[in-house]
């Protein structure tokens, strides 16, 4: 099996430049219209390309280098005189090594195809992995969207900022423990007459707007959840009273502004 692969005659290059060797020979077809100069940059750039991937597949498929060191056969080279000239005095690699790189390259390409196919086999696996990975993320996300809070509670923060959001012309009011009965039926009723109110909205016994002839809103008036539910209804009371002595249309729903 040795002597066999030894006799095999190897073809490289183009039609440019290229050529042949089988072990103990070597030789090159050197084009006429190629400068020395050419050549020699030309050579030395391939060689000490291959020289490196030699010694990469070497040190990753071999580690008894150095006994298939010792079984190689003695050369017998025969180049043109320009080349030979070549080696001896320009290029880094003897024959022998380029030869070596060859030998190593031909035998350890077939494994390292084999590790290139077994590395896709590996990377379409994690591939796949990843996408149902992907899938299962994004019927989560699905079922989160549709999934709605039961029973959330809203702090005084939250609807602060729903009334502020939905009322961006409008100055909101807080009504909390901090202000007293009285007080807050007289804060009311004094900013509707200053606005010359039109009608006043109760939503859900939360919050109290007050609108003028310009369909606007100038005032919303929130009573907090710390509040007593006792003290809203009596001071809603009063205004609603307040309204009809003064005929002002006076509003009240069921529905809450923070159910949406």
């Amino acid at each position: 099996m040795t002597d066999q692969k030894r006799t095999r005659k190897f073809v490289f290059g183009n039609e440019r430049f290229g050529g042949s060797y089988t072990p103990g020979e070597f030789q090159f077809n050197f084009p006429e219209d190629m400068t020395r100069e050419d050549f020699e940059k030309m050579f030395s750039e391939r060689m000490d390309a291959l020289y490196r991937k030699g010694n990469d597949l070497k040190d990753e498929f071999f580690d008894n280098s150095s006994k298939r060191k010792e079984n190689l056969k003695p050369l017998s080279i025969r180049v043109k005189p320009h080349t030979k000239e070549f080696f001896k005095n320009h290029s880094i690699l003897s024959p022998r090594d380029v030869l070596e790189m060859y030998e190593e390259f031909n035998n350890g390409s077939e494994a390292f195809i084999n590790s290139l196919l077994e590395e896709e086999k590996q990377l379409e696996n994690e591939l796949s992995e990843i996408q149902e990975k992907l899938h299962n993320a994004k019927l989560f996300k699905d079922k989160l969207v549709d999934l709605k809070p039961e029973n959330e509670v809203l702090t005084d923060q939250d609807k602060l900022i729903i009334l502020k959001q939905k009322y961006d012309r409008s100055e909101v009011k807080e009504i909390g423990n901090e202000t007293s009965l009285g007080k807050a039926q007289n804060d009311i009723i004094r900013d509707i007459q200053i606005y010359n109110t039109l009608i006043i909205r109760v939503y859900d016994n939360q919050v109290l707007s007050i609108g003028v002839y310009t369909n606007a809103e100038p005032v919303v008036y929130y009573f907090k959840n710390e509040y007593s539910d006792d003290d809203i209804s009596e001071i809603l009371n009063h205004v609603e009273e307040y309204c009809k002595e003064n005929e002002i249309e006076f509003s009240s729903m069921q529905n809450s502004l923070f159910d949406e």
